[in-house]
Parts: C-alpha cells; structure tokens; sequence
C-alpha cells in the first residue's frame, strides 16, 4: 500500500548565521527532531497486539514510558539546516533522529526482549526470528494521521497502534537493527514512499545490497510489490539510508523468490483462462439453448432428421462441456495457489513447504 506524502518543514538560516546569529558558537550543520520527556504524563491504554505467525498467533503488550510518548507527540519536527546541505545529506539526519533517539531505548528493550522469549519458546533460527518482527509491524493497521506533519517516533506508533508508510518503516528498521541485522531505510522520493531493506545476496533489490521489506501490509521478505494498492509503481532507486551496525542478513532468499516466482505464474495464468472460460461458456449458452429448442421438436414431431441433429448437438454439448469444466479446473488450481501465497506472507516455510505440494510442473 502506498504511503500518502512525507511531510518535512525545514528552516534555512545560513544566511543568519553567516551575519553573526549564535554570536559566532560552534553550531552543528542540522538539529532535527528530539523528544523531551513530558513528566507527569499519563497513558489511556496499553496496547495489546495479536497477530498471525507461521502456523499459529503471537500477542506482543509491553510497558510504555507515558512521559517518552507524551514527549514524542509534542516533539517539534522540523528539521533546522544551518548548512547548505543536499536533499540526500539531510533526509538520513532527519529520519535516523526519529529512530535513534535515546529517550527511545528503554522501549526497544522492552520489545526486543519480548521477541526474544517467542524465539525460544519457537525455536525461530535467524530468518524467522527476522520476519517475526517483520510481521508485528506489517500487521499494525496502515493509517496516515492527518494531525502530525512529520513521522512519528517508533514509539508513537507502537501506542497509536497505527501508522503509515514512514512511521513503520521507522518502526520496522530500529527494531531489526538493534536485533543485529544489517539494516537500511530504502526512500522513494519520486514516489514519496518509504519501505526497509534487510542485507541479503540473491534477493537484494535492485542494486542496494538489502533484501525489499514492505512495511505497510504483510508481505513477504524480499518480494517487493509489482505496484502500491493505489496502482503506483516504484520506479525510482531509493535512497539508501543504513540504519545501526548490525552484520545480520536474510537467508532465504531462494525460497521467497521460488514462492514470488509461483505468485506471478499463477496471476498470469489465471488472467489468460478468464477469456476463455467468458468464451467458451457463451459458446455452451448457445449450443443448450439450441438443444432445447430441437429437443422440443424431436418430441413434438418425432422426425428422424432432428433426432439425428439432436443427438450431434448433445455430443457437441458434452464435449464443450467437458473442455469447460477442465478449464475451470485450472483455474481454479491457480488462483488457489495465488490465495493461498498471497495470504500467508506470515507463514514463508508453511508456504514454501505448501508450493512445493501443489504447484504444477
């Protein structure tokens, strides 16, 4: 799903700042966003997340710090240049303030100790402990917030329980980053879209290096989508914002492009049999309406000759009709592997292990 625009307000003061303002202190080339804590604050509610992972649910509920949240919605998000600096030199100051900021840390922990328990409890190995915190935050309703101006800090979205394009990518990135994956923010500017991108060799997107992960629905590790749901298609490389140090890498690679591949296969094939079943149920339409209407005058008149006919309609029927049915047979086996992968991205084993059952040769 396509994000809707990345709002940014900057404020150039260079110019200012070249005339004396600071009274010529040491001053650093962008200030962009930071929470203040907001003592005293107090949270409505403490989310309670339940979502689909391989073949079963997994709940996540942490303690939030209401004074870091309360701080984070309050926070100013601008970005303040003090430097004449490029859109790409600036864009990573702004979005890694969103991810790293201090303030922050406690709720990462909280979090990434709650994943770490299902990973033991599950036995995940590196690629599932992966696409564990992949799904979490691809199952966090999509929703732009139309009162902020700006992204939200990851922790905003975790409490708001909704978020768009940016706001889970933020999101998404500063947890796997912290879980030692090499992570990066993959942003779109054409499109004004923003997704994540996790180190991999065999699925890397484009020439990045990183695995595509969309962020807004749940998807596949390394299967980026042909087009948004609003038909946009991301035709721009993105800028490649790397995100912490980890060295982690996705690997399953030949697994997720074997299931991309079978979801393309299937959509191609099912989209070239609707003509012919449209066809080839009017061509039946046509020859039951003329077998009724003869099969009338066989039992009105009894004549030799339409007997005859009649019976060279109903063999002409039954065979059509057998071709009718094999094609719906078909096409019926290809969109049932087109649903079946394309509604269990939360399950990539499951559904590699499922493709391998039922996909035709």
């Amino acid at each position: 799903m396509r994000s809707g625009t990345v709002f940014i307000v900057l404020l150039c003061v260079a110019a200012a700042l070249a005339a004396g303002c600071l009274g010529g202190l040491p001053h650093p080339a962008a200030v962009p966003p930071e929470i203040v804590p907001v003592e005293g604050a107090a949270l409505e509610r403490s989310p309670v997340y339940t979502f689909p992972f391989e073949t079963g649910t997994q709940t996540i509920q942490i303690a939030v710090d209401p004074a870091v949240y309360a701080g984070a919605r309050r926070a100013d998000r601008s970005l303040y240049l003090y430097e004449n600096l490029s859109k790409d030199q600036w864009l990573p100051i702004y979005y890694l303030a969103f991810i790293n900021d201090t303030d922050q840390d406690p709720f990462y922990d909280a979090l990434l100790t709650r994943f770490q328990a299902i990973r033991e409890q599950e036995g995940l190995d590196s690629d599932r402990y992966l696409e564990l915190i992949a799904v979490f935050v691809q199952s966090i309703p999509y929703r732009t917030d139309d009162a902020l101006v700006g992204p939200k800090f990851p922790i905003e979205t975790y409490v708001d329980g909704h978020g768009d394009c940016d706001d889970k990518s933020l999101l998404l990135a500063a947890l796997l980053a912290r879980a030692g994956y090499d992570t990066a923010l993959l942003y779109f500017d054409d499109e004004q879209h923003m997704a994540v991108g996790v180190r991999a060799g065999a699925c890397a997107f484009r020439d990045t290096g990183y695995a595509y992960i969309e962020a807004t629905n749940v998807s596949y590790v390394g299967l980026p989508p042909a087009r948004m749901d609003d038909g946009t298609v991301l035709h721009s490389d993105p800028l490649v914002i790397p995100v912490g140090g980890g060295t982690g890498a996705f690997g399953r690679c030949d697994e997720t492009r074997e299931i991309g591949d079978a979801i393309e296969r299937s959509l191609a094939r099912v989209e070239e049999l609707e003509p012919e079943i449209v066809s080839c149920a009017g061509e039946l339409q046509a020859l039951k309406e003329d077998i009724e209407a003869l099969q009338e005058q066989v039992e009105a008149f009894r004549r030799p000759g339409d007997a005859v006919r009649y019976n060279r309609l109903v063999r002409e029927y039954n065979a059509l009709a057998a071709e009718y049915n094999s094609i719906c047979a078909d096409l019926q086996r290809y969109a049932g592997i087109y649903n079946y992968l394309t509604t269990h991205a939360h399950d990539r084993p499951g559904s590699y292990a499922w493709l391998q059952k039922h996909m035709p040769a």
